[in-house]
């Protein structure tokens, strides 16, 4: 009986070797084909950035074929899952991948490999995001699709993402854009960019910790009124009054007066030029406040995303906000050195309506306040262009600020970019809070009166200049293709205009931004009437006399209060002619007065109608127009 036992039992384990030996090849067929996904996805995706579209598709029809073959040999396994859904989610389709991820998490041992299914439970929601993601740019079509329903859409990213900085700024903008479709929309607008800023501030932190570039035991502040600096922080040194008088109100705001702050040992961090002492943790907002989107200045630590791969690897990645486009995610770690500096650079910089009335006020207090006769001390600003670079040269006059003093900023990465020993820049505090009318970047009156009367002074636009060119109606056209650039019934609109302007003794003129500095102060220095569209040529008020009336085509929002803020400091008449609201908000290129007719009536009424022989009596007096345009 021995010999047959002995037998069965070769038999028994020639069979279980034999069986052994078939789970191990189709185990080991199955890894090579998870291996073969992950290596046809590399061919799909070089086949896609050489712009070979239809051949990578046809790559990920391949994965999908793979990947039916591996699941039928091992059903219960996660691996192919996984990769077949890490191949979907980054062919974007997502779809799949979502489908994907959760079969996969269904056959992970969540209490073996807790650290791979947070991983994949990371991956399934960024996969959600993206699909939600899509949804949203295809309804915004950059501002001009629906907002109402693009609104929904980031509200819903943020369920997915709470503490997302840069879409709690998006929702922020498009309620702006909004403010007519929404209740309480200002508040909620304020309490948004606070939230983008907030959770932003914390990324930041955790992200100076994670570089070693803070104390340990940093909590770090944001400080938006410098006052309140003083005392708190090492890298404030002190203000400087600068404008003259006590503290002034007039109708709808306080004129708190202005400064100029001396820093210690402090940064300049990404476009908008932040001032951060990262030692401290600490942020010093100029006076653009809640309007900064600062997940596009720091680096930030995702702290709000998803755990890493789970074969190890930092805690949280950090937040890209290139995409791709600057090289090691925008850090930047060798920022230029400066002993000595102020700075001119600011939320907007290079924006007309910011240049003429933040970055010139700033330059402006500077001069007054004696820092740049300091032949030391270099000056940060945006590379001069058009008005910037004749302001410039008008306000810096005599002063002997030469080239090689001057840093120019330009686009980089969201990062520190200069470190200064001391760093001087001009700041306020806000005329009108943040989310009240005018409330948007307003500049204190007792600064824009001094930036307007240099600059008036230095393109000779004052009315001694103008007085011998015959009186103008200005009618701003915006570029073709900007926001609020098409105007429905325009032609009819503005021949009536042109019709009447001669009755009053006015010259219609339209001006498309074309004209030079020098020309386009003398053009508004003898406007009586201007009528634009909300954008930044209405800035030019600030040459006009205080006769000439301002007619925006705009909205009542009140941060879109820039103009009505501007006209009042300058005891200019104003008036809003309003715009019929659309889904698309202030963003729309396409807009329509909600009365044309009531318009016109509105903006013949403020000038008294003259007789056509005292017209035609009046006109004599001044230049012909060919003379007129010979001249500007």
């Amino acid at each position: 009986m021995r010999p047959c036992r002995q037998s069965a039992t070769k038999m028994i384990l020639g069979f279980l070797l034999h069986l052994c030996h078939l789970v191990s090849s189709q185990y080991n067929q199955y890894t090579a084909l998870v291996d073969k996904i992950e290596g046809t996805l590399d061919r799909a995706v070089k086949l896609h950035r050489a712009g070979q579209t239809q051949e990578a598709l046809r790559t990920l029809d391949e994965i999908r074929q793979v990947f039916r073959v591996a699941v039928q040999l091992e059903p219960s396994e996660p691996d192919a899952y996984v990769a077949f859904a890490q191949a979907m989610l980054t062919s974007n389709q997502l779809n799949e991948s979502i489908e994907a991820w959760e079969s996969a998490l269904e056959r992970i041992n969540a209490e073996k490999e807790p650290a791979m299914a947070q991983w994949a439970l990371g991956r399934l929601r960024y996969a959600r995001y993206g699909l939600v993601s899509m949804k949203r740019d295809a309804l915004y079509a950059h501002g001009q699709g629906d907002l109402l329903e693009s609104l929904k859409l980031v509200e819903e990213q943020l369920k997915i993402y709470p503490g997302f900085p840069s879409r709690y700024h998006d929702l922020a903008t498009i309620q702006v854009m909004l403010f007519h479709f929404l209740e309480d929309s200002t508040n909620m607008t304020v309490a948004s960019f606070q939230k983008s800023q907030d959770s932003a501030f914390h990324a930041w932190k955790a992200g100076l910790k994670e570089r070693g570039r803070s104390k340990s035991d940093c909590d770090g502040r944001m400080f938006y009124s410098w006052k309140e600096a003083l005392g708190f922080s090492r890298s404030l040194i002190s203000l400087k009054p600068v404008t003259f008088g006590d503290e002034s109100c007039g109708q709808n705001y306080c004129d708190h007066g202005a400064y100029v702050a001396t820093f210690r040992d402090v940064g300049l961090s990404g476009d908008d030029g932040i001032i951060v002492d990262e030692k401290e943790c600490q942020l010093f907002m100029a006076s653009a406040g809640l309007a900064v989107d600062l997940a596009k200045n720091l680096q930030l630590l995702e702290i709000w995303g998803d755990p890493p791969a789970p074969h190890g690897g930092p805690r949280f990645r950090w937040f890209d906000v290139s995409q791709g486009r600057a090289p090691n995610h925008g850090a930047w770690e060798t920022p230029m050195l400066v002993k000595k500096a102020a700075s001119l650079v600011q939320f907007a910089g290079t924006s007309y309506f910011h240049i003429i009335t933040e970055v010139f006020g700033r330059l402006w207090l500077l001069k007054e306040a004696g820092i740049l006769d300091d032949p030391e001390t270099r000056l940060i600003l945006p590379k001069p262009f058009g008005f910037l670079a004749a302001g410039f040269k008008i306000l810096t006059q005599g002063m002997g600020v030469s080239a090689n003093r001057l840093i120019h900023w330009t686009s980089g990465p969201n990062d520190v970019l200069l470190r200064a020993e001391t760093l001087y820049y001009a700041n306020w505090e806000l005329p009108v809070e943040f989310g009240k009318d005018g409330g948007h970047c307003p500049t204190p009156p007792s600064v824009l009166l001094h930036v307007r009367d240099a600059l008036g002074a230095g393109f000779a636009s004052a009315p001694s200049a103008t007085e011998h060119l015959r009186p103008a109606l200005v009618y701003i056209k915006r570029k073709q293709g900007e926001m609020r650039s098409v105007l429905h019934g325009e032609a009819d609109f503005v021949q009536e205009l042109k019709t009447w302007a001669p009755s009053v003794a006015l010259e219609y003129i339209t001006f498309n931004g074309q004209l030079k500095p020098k020309a386009t102060a003398r053009l508004f220095g003898r406007a009586r009437i201007i009528v634009g569209f909300h954008g930044g040529a209405l800035v030019n008020m600030l040459f006009s006399p205080t006769t000439c009336h301002v007619f925006e085509l705009g909205f009542a929002s009140p941060f879109a209060g820039h103009y009505r803020f501007l006209a009042l400091v300058l005891g200019l008449p104003w008036a809003r002619l309003p715009l019929r609201p659309d889904e698309r908000g202030l963003a729309g290129v396409e807009a329509s007065l909600e009365d044309p007719q009531g318009a016109l009536r509105e903006i013949k009424e403020a000038m008294s109608p003259m007789s056509t022989s005292e017209a035609s009596l009046e006109a004599a007096v001044w230049k012909s127009p060919k003379a007129e345009h010979q001249e500007l």
